[in-house]
């Protein structure tokens, strides 16, 4: 059962960094070859709500396969509690995405209307600019905490 959880852990933890890397490499290349932007953001929305769908499954994944690990080790310490702590902030990242940002940038994205003819100085628009920031970091700081929990899980 132990090397189940363990393995379930890894599988789930390299499809959520290859998965996040894939994204961050499509990003600029749809947004480059696809003139109208309001286009490429529609296909890229699209893309990042199915994979943060995928994450939703990997998330719910790998808090099982954590609690069962500790419940057969009873081991919180160490490497393990590197990489549980890096699986909680991993977790915990696409939620805020999945459950915050996304509707919220949804919201903006109506409010704006089209970004091929709203003004860069639109208020709406510098709204969705600054919140699509954030969760492009927060979205790195997911990517990163998988591959550290990844890098560190025994």
């Amino acid at each position: 059962m132990l090397e189940v959880a363990s393995q379930v852990i890894r599988f789930s933890l390299a499809l959520w960094v290859g998965g996040t890397l894939v994204a961050v490499l499509a990003a600029p290349l749809l947004f480059r070859e696809i003139p109208s932007r309001d286009l490429a953001g529609r296909i890229f929305g699209e893309l990042l709500r199915r994979f943060e769908a995928v994450k939703q499954l990997l998330s719910l994944l790998l808090v099982l396969a954590v609690f069962a690990e500790l419940e057969i080790t009873r081991v919180l310490g160490g490497r393990s509690f590197v990489a549980g702590a890096a699986i909680f902030v991993a977790v915990a990242t696409n939620v805020y995405l999945a459950m915050v940002v996304r509707p919220r940038l949804g919201y903006m994205r109506e409010k704006v209307g089209s970004f091929d003819e709203a003004p860069p100085e639109n208020a709406w628009r510098v709204r969705f600019n600054r919140l699509h920031r954030r969760s492009t970091w927060v979205l790195v700081l997911g990517w990163i905490s998988a591959a550290v929990a990844l890098a560190a899980h025994p």
